[in-house]
């Protein structure tokens, strides 16, 4: 059970990952309350995951870095720069998903 003892883990250690909880709590049932096509609909789930998984990722790696070494380092920098990224990428599409849900 190491997959539910890590998403409980990020759960206590970042707060980035509760608020993103919070808005698939809020987000998923208006997407099936509004009438839209189900690929749309599908669109925004898949995005939804995606946000989740890159932000596990995120915490994952920042975490492991700094078990790694705590001093300044420009590619622990780097690598902890790029997987916050990915998060802010996984965002991004979730804001176009609902776009398209909600406009066209």
């Amino acid at each position: 059970m190491s997959s539910v003892n890590g998403v409980r883990l990020t759960w206590k250690s970042e707060i980035a990952f509760r608020l993103e909880i919070l808005g698939c709590i809020l987000i998923l049932p208006f997407t099936f309350w509004i009438e839209a096509a189900k690929g749309d609909k599908l669109f925004v789930v898949f995005s939804l995951s995606i946000m989740l998984i890159s932000e596990l990722l995120n915490t994952a790696i920042e975490k492991a870095n700094d078990a790694l070494k705590k001093t300044n380092d420009s590619l622990i920098q780097f690598s902890k720069d790029a997987a916050s990224a990915a998060v802010f990428v996984s965002l991004c599409l979730v804001g176009i998903s609902l776009l398209n849900l909600v406009f066209i």
